[in-house]
């Protein structure tokens, strides 16, 4: 029995199918198996498992022999391709024995299993995202009780054109998060003279300012606003050559110095870290995309990652 796990819908410029959703056939895979109650789902790929780091950066790289749904999930959420976190997800709500193999060689592959039957800490891999945008708007100009209700509104905003956004960061008299770079244009169209009324006492009209000169379109609504009252600038600055690497670990993220571990190393390397997040299974450091290949490859050394198994 065949059964299509993706279709393309609709055609792309200069020819070809496209595709909406990436690893359709991974969970479809997976919901077949949750269906038809299977005693497991095997996934073939084009590599053996999943590895404990990208084998383009780290050569050498181990296929782990079994991890968790939670933390392979967490692997495919932060950039790893071998498997679509949607059919981890599905596999662990359902209990179902998951395995990620390869089509080109009879090695045994990787098997994912509950979280009980892998106790304890370890790190699992590094991993690391695709091209980012890193952007951040300056609250400084804001009224302080407006502060915490603009950032909620640009969050809102930004969800509203389902934009993914990492990194997210809530500072006293900022707001920053990082969005990928082929999503950039639309934020930057969207946010670009964004109006965000605060009414009350301290009624202000803000306007959000997407480069250091205004635009026809910012001037515009300034323009339409000022009979309405005061109106305000905000203006956000962009870094747009950054990655995420992360260190994927499960309850060892909670032992003491191992924050401090990861900053030093890069520190040590001389790799910037612009933004930090954690989870219960990684912690994610946003760099310069140019120190991506170093900051992987380091990070494997120094938690013992090639003798994973």
């Amino acid at each position: 029995m065949w059964i299509p796990g993706s279709l393309g819908a609709g055609w792309v410029t200069g020819g070809g199918v496209d595709d909406p959703w990436k690893g359709g056939s991974d969970t479809t895979a997976s919901a077949l198996g949750a269906g038809l109650r299977a005693d497991a789902v095997e996934i073939y790929t084009d590599v053996d498992g999943v590895k404990s780091a990208d084998p383009d950066f780290v050569k050498d790289a181990p296929t782990l022999r079994r991890v968790t749904y939670d933390e392979v999930a967490e692997i495919a959420h932060l950039g790893a391709k071998v498997l679509h976190p949607r059919a981890a997800e599905i596999a662990m709500k359902f209990d179902i024995p998951l395995w990620v193999k390869s089509t080109f060689s009879e090695d045994a592959g990787t098997e994912i299993v509950p979280s009980r039957e892998l106790p304890g800490r370890r790190v699992t891999g590094v991993t690391h995202s695709g091209k980012l945008v890193y952007l951040q708007v300056d609250l400084n100009d804001a009224v302080a009780g407006h502060v915490r209700d603009l950032q909620a509104r640009i969050y809102d905003a930004l969800a509203r054109y389902e934009i993914n956004v990492y990194m997210t960061n809530l500072g006293p008299t900022s707001i920053g998060f990082a969005v990928a770079r082929a999503d950039y244009a639309e934020v930057q169209d969207m946010l670009d003279a964004l109006v965000l009324p605060m009414r009350g006492e301290d009624a202000v009209v803000y306007l959000v300012q997407s480069s250091n000169e205004p635009t026809k379109a910012l001037e515009t609504q300034r323009k339409l606003l000022e009979p309405l009252g005061e109106v305000r600038e905000l203006k956000f600055s962009v870094n747009e050559g950054c990655t995420m690497v992360s260190l994927v670990a499960y309850d060892f993220l909670q032992q003491p110095g191992v924050f401090y571990r990861v900053l030093s190393l890069l520190d040590e390397a001389g790799i910037p870290v612009l933004q930090t997040n954690d989870s219960d299974y990684s912690l994610s450091c946003l760099i310069p995309e140019s120190e991506v290949r170093r900051a992987v490859a380091a990070l494997h050394e120094e938690f013992g990652l090639s003798t994973l198994s």
